[in-house]
């Protein structure tokens, strides 16, 4: 692991380390704020709410969407937070499954991503197994019925 710590440290040097975590600091206080702000807008005061059905309904889609966006946004802080304790270890930029240095070309892209791009297409494609076993047991139950 020690090749792979000195290898990560070539491809990320003092400057970059910073400002990436300077990056990942402020994407992280702004996905929480527009967290904090969804959070308040869904299910906004009832007494301001509609009594018409399809406008009751479209404020119910809308109270849904800004939930699924607020969930969405905190998983990616979980991510960054993930990636922020990465850099105070100074294990920031490696793969999470191989050992090897990301690639800054790929952290730039996705600053919070755990494992080089080998490593998530298999990674990808084990999930896209996993979820086809079951809808395959399903369909073959199914036939002998």
């Amino acid at each position: 692991m020690t090749h792979v710590t000195t290898k990560a440290r070539a491809g990320l040097d003092r400057r970059t380390m910073r400002e990436m975590k300077e990056f990942l600091e402020a994407r992280r206080v702004a996905l929480l704020q527009s967290v904090r702000i969804a959070m308040e807008r869904t299910g906004a005061s009832d007494a301001a709410r509609s009594t018409e059905p399809v406008a009751q309904a479209t404020e119910t889609l809308l109270d849904e969407m800004q939930v699924a966006l607020a969930d969405r946004q905190s998983r990616v802080v979980a991510q960054i937070d993930v990636a922020l304790e990465g850099l105070g270890r100074g294990e920031y930029g490696l793969c999470r499954d191989c050992g090897a240095f990301i690639g800054l070309a790929r952290l730039k892209a996705l600053p919070f991503a755990q494992r080089c791009r080998p490593c998530q297409g298999r990674a990808e494609q084990e999930e896209r197994h996993d979820t086809e076993r079951p809808r395959l047991g399903a369909l073959a139950a199914a036939e002998l019925t």
